[in-house]
């Protein structure tokens, strides 16, 4: 308990909030009920791995401030009820069920059987937590109670499913990460009365709700053209190459965009024949694919601008 408490202090001292009620809870819980990866990792404010597919899919419990945050906007009370989407191994389900204690309840759905299965046996002896495997999360799960007071979508969605907004009480709210692969805002989503009102709690990366989607796909012309573009207009800014290298990736990018449905080979054979003109910039290539990662929480942590990553992305 006493690694868990100084983390904890570390996650208070940056600033972010924890509730006493999320604290008492993360002291109870061990994280090797959730998970049997290592989990070192959660005591430096980091993801923890707890499913890997054969495809290279992954799933995480969340960074403990990334909980913290979580928790504290859910506003958490006895006696409630609460839909969570996506597993994180059960971890913040537990959590939550803690937290609302035996009056309350914790409706946990998800769409890979894997996963719940995976969860089930690590919430064996939790009888406040309902577990449920669904088709898709845009669809009602059969016999969901009809009104939802906290809702927390523990995945990015492109936008809350509509059923789910249907059915928000006045007064109650849906946390989710909305937003793309590139670009998403942890938003508060709280029913007033007859209209739905959005509040921004800031920028995040979060993985998908279904493991499946985290499995890694080949790029496509388009997106690898994007991608040298961003890297041109870098290399310009800070004068990191001649002229008429930014011109040949330009001419490379160009003709990728002419590539549109090329099949994966053909594509993997024109990276390949223009790979020396990547090579002394691959370093730049690999900051690209690792925004910097905010962890408030870790031993002499400095960086106050990071990013608020959720999942590790492959």
């Amino acid at each position: 308990m006493e690694e868990m408490r100084q983390l904890l202090d570390r996650i208070s001292d940056s600033g972010i909030e924890v509730p006493q009620p999320v604290r008492e809870a993360m002291y109870v819980l061990h994280l090797e009920q959730f998970t049997t990866y290592d989990f070192d990792g959660f005591f430096h404010d980091r993801p923890v791995v707890f499913m890997e597919t054969e495809n290279g899919g992954v799933k995480t419990i969340s960074a403990p401030h990334m909980i913290v945050t979580l928790l504290h906007h859910l506003e958490l009370k006895e006696g409630q009820e609460v839909l969570v989407v996506g597993s994180k191994g059960g971890y913040i389900a537990a959590l939550i069920a803690s937290i609302v204690g035996e009056h309350g309840r914790v409706i946990l759905i998800d769409p890979s059987a894997e996963i719940v299965r995976h969860t089930a046996n690590a919430l064996a002896g939790w009888p406040t937590v309902d577990l449920r495997q669904v088709e898709s999360i845009d669809v009602a799960p059969i016999e969901l109670p009809g009104d939802l007071s906290r809702v927390l979508i523990t995945g990015s969605v492109s936008s809350v499913p509509t059923w789910m907004e249907e059915r928000i009480l006045e007064g109650g709210f849906v946390i989710a990460p909305i937003g793309d692969v590139h670009s998403q805002e942890l938003m508060k989503i709280e029913r007033q009365f007859d209209d739905l009102h959005p509040t921004s709690l800031g920028p995040v990366s979060f993985g998908p709700v279904d493991i499946v989607e985290s499995e890694p796909q080949p790029l496509s012309a388009a997106e690898i053209a994007d991608l040298i573009e961003t890297l041109i207009e870098t290399c310009h800014e800070m004068e990191l190459c001649e002229p008429e290298e930014l011109q040949q990736l330009g001419t490379i990018s160009d003709e990728l965009r002419a590539m549109q449905g090329a099949e994966e080979a053909d594509l993997e054979a024109f990276i390949t024949a223009n790979m020396q003109h990547f090579v002394q910039l691959w370093p730049m290539i690999q900051l690209m694919f690792a925004p910097t990662l905010a962890r408030p929480g870790d031993y002499d942590q400095n960086d106050e601008h990071g990013f608020h990553f959720d999942e590790f992305k492959p």
